[in-house]
């Protein structure tokens, strides 16, 4: 019996054929046409260790549509580059330029805030 695969938008399954190389080679031309037409699935594999699936195009496409929506979506997600504005001057006696540049870093980040 061939394993299945689901399939979301029908919500039936695909069988998978597993095949070796060395008989993907010799089939390679019906075995297109059978993905392709069927929409059926075929693992490729080596010393009985899957490789790779032979998949038609539409189906690849559907599947990596699907996964592209099924991200999280990155909007509203304040971007921090750009956000640093150094106040005062860095070369001013007195306090260590690392000192400087946090107090400077905390000031941006409120007027960040207040904005």
């Amino acid at each position: 019996m061939l394993p299945a695969v689901p399939v979301e938008e029908t919500g039936t399954t695909l069988p998978i054929q597993r095949i070796a190389l060395s008989e993907a080679r010799s089939q390679l031309s019906a075995l297109v046409q059978r993905a392709a037409s069927q929409r059926a699935l075929t693992a490729i594999t080596v010393h009985d260790e899957l490789k790779a699936y032979l998949i038609a195009p539409a189906r690849l496409k559907a599947l990596l549509e699907a996964e592209r929506q099924s991200r999280p979506s990155r909007k509203g997600k304040p971007k921090l580059r750009g956000s640093l504005r150094i106040v005062g001057d860095l070369e001013a006696q007195g306090e260590s330029p690392s000192d400087q540049l946090q107090r400077s870093a905390l000031a941006s980040a409120e007027a960040v805030d207040l904005e």
